[in-house]
């Protein structure tokens, strides 16, 4: 067996990279089947694929290439469409709004009484700053929704045709369902 910091890989790259030179070439909308990840990862184990993939996503983003893979339920994944980047961002807002409630309900629930006075105090501060983030959260996203209103009753009156814009729509499946 090989240590731990040693390449799995004959050929030296990060399990990420080959999935990353695998995509990278990909025209718009190609879909890719977990079963391809696998094979080129020469491994059946789905989480070192779900892992390799979340990894490779990374380095487009910060990279900044529009080759980012996109869920599809059941079958693998999809390089997600220029259209597909918006809902996809709003559906990982909804996510991290989600996480951030649970935060705060975790915090509200915790035992103070069971705690020292040091932890109470440090869990005291802990959900006060994120009772205040969530807060701060929730104030933007309504702003925005006002802002966007605004600017939609003005373009009416002044007669431009826009698109419709909806921050709190469901992101479409890629998948379609």
């Amino acid at each position: 067996m090989a240590d731990l910091f040693s390449p799995r890989r004959d050929d030296g790259r990060a399990e990420w990279k080959v999935i990353y030179d695998y995509v990278v070439g990909l025209p718009y909308g190609t879909s890719v089947k977990h079963e391809e990840l696998a094979e080129a990862l020469e491994t059946t184990d789905k989480e070192r694929v779900y892992r390799a993939v979340g990894r490779c996503n990374r380095q487009f983003v910060q990279e900044n290439r529009a080759r980012v893979l996109g869920n599809v339920r059941g079958a693998g994944y999809r390089v997600l469409q220029p259209s597909d980047y918006t809902p996809t961002a709003i559906g990982i807002q909804r996510q991290a709004r989600r996480k951030m409630s649970n935060a705060v309900d975790l915090m509200r629930a915790a035992p103070l009484n069971d705690m020292t006075p040091a932890q109470r105090e440090w869990a005291h501060r802990v959900t006060m700053v994120l009772v205040d983030n969530e807060l701060r959260l929730r104030s933007q996203e309504q702003w925005q929704k006002d802002a966007e209103r605004r600017l939609a009753e003005l373009e009416h009156r002044v007669g431009i045709q826009s698109e419709e814009y909806v921050i709190d729509a469901e992101p479409a499946p890629i998948d379609g369902r």
